[in-house]
């Protein structure tokens, strides 16, 4: 299954974003991602389903959260 890992630009923003999300019913794992999987060093976000990333951007632009998108699977 297809995962998506959304960044933002610190871990507060990432536990705000989760917080979010779980209203949004959008199940979500709080991850590091570190400075060789990144272009700005490490980095924390949220692993959710690619299935939920249409809602999580809905979610995210409807509160100005900054993002971006690093694609794995799992």
């Amino acid at each position: 299954m297809k995962s998506i890992i959304v960044t933002v630009g610190s871990v507060t923003y990432a536990i705000k974003l989760q917080k979010l999300f779980t209203r949004a019913k959008i199940r979500s794992k709080l991850v590091k991602v570190d400075n060789t999987r990144t272009e700005n060093g490490c980095t924390h976000g949220l692993r959710i389903l690619e299935s939920d990333f249409y809602r999580a951007v809905v979610v995210m632009k409807g509160n100005g959260i900054n993002y971006s998108v690093y694609n794995e699977r799992i």
